[in-house]
């Protein structure tokens, strides 16, 4: 990821983004964003982790489980899979003033409901990438149906949110800015907080509530993402990746990759 805040356009006329990606590296950690759509993910086969407000999602064959705005994020394939997601424009819910609260992984819910939900998902689909000239307003009305759905059995009154609220989102925000413009420089919780002006106590406490990371594993996801990428596509030794990505030497940077993807850097060269 280039942005931590990721920005996506909602075809108007689909009133919704949808894709599937089937993913058969197990190996990589798309880091923690957010953006202000949201986002409902429909593992269809295989399994997938994600990370968001502050616990781990284990995802397989047939759960469910919706990111509502702003909710930082981060997600791997565990296995090969086949995965649906949904984006919605963060005023679709607005008239009702809800959020959506469904992680099928938590526990039971009424296999009737579920069962209706995975096939509206699987038939917006088919209508969406349907060629039929007027598909698009059937797939319309399929979009509108799983609004009825999620709201008539996911949805809780959404707290209106105060400015001190926004403030710290916005503060939040200003620092994954800084972090990711500046983590290849091996930059400090320290140094982070003496720039965007907090304490280091603060901006500790403040990271983890709101991302459900600590700094130095949020900073590592992206050393690790531009290390993948620089032993993908260069033949650049292993001191050079580490010092190109944020790792102070060698060692740090081996450990911290065998501690995450399970193998050694050159073992991952290797397999590749």
């Amino acid at each position: 990821m280039k942005k931590m805040y990721e920005h996506i356009e909602i075809d108007r006329k689909k009133l919704i983004n949808l894709f599937i990606f089937q993913a058969s590296n197990t190996e990589r950690v798309i880091p923690m964003h957010f953006h202000s759509n949201m986002e409902l993910i429909y593992c269809i086969s295989g399994s997938l982790r994600v990370w968001h407000e502050g616990k781990v999602t284990t995802l397989t064959d047939q759960d469910l489980l919706f990111i509502n705005s702003n909710v930082p994020h981060s997600t791997q394939s565990l296995t090969e899979n086949r995965v649906l997601v949904l984006h919605f424009s963060e005023s679709f819910f607005a008239g009702e003033q809800i959020i959506i609260q469904l992680n099928t992984s938590e526990g039971q819910l009424e296999e009737s409901i579920l069962s209706n939900l995975r096939a509206l998902l699987m038939e917006i689909y088919n209508l969406q990438i349907s060629t039929g000239t007027y598909d698009y307003i059937l797939a319309q009305s399929r979009v509108i149906e799983l609004k009825y759905w999620l709201v008539q059995h996911f949805g809780q009154i959404a707290e209106i949110t105060s400015a001190t609220s926004s403030a710290k989102q916005q503060k939040i925000q200003d620092i994954l800015d800084f972090i990711k413009e500046h983590y290849t420089e091996n930059i400090s919780l320290a140094e982070t907080a003496r720039t965007c002006g907090y304490s280091k106590a603060y901006l500790s406490r403040m990271f983890h509530e709101y991302t459900g990371q600590t700094f130095m594993e949020y900073k590592q996801i992206l050393c690790l993402e531009k290390a993948i990428e620089l032993l993908d596509t260069t033949n650049k030794s292993l001191t050079e990746i580490s010092y190109e990505t944020g790792f102070p030497n060698v060692k740090s940077f081996r450990k911290a990759f065998k501690e995450v993807m399970g193998k050694t850097p050159y073992e991952y060269k290797k397999s590749n």
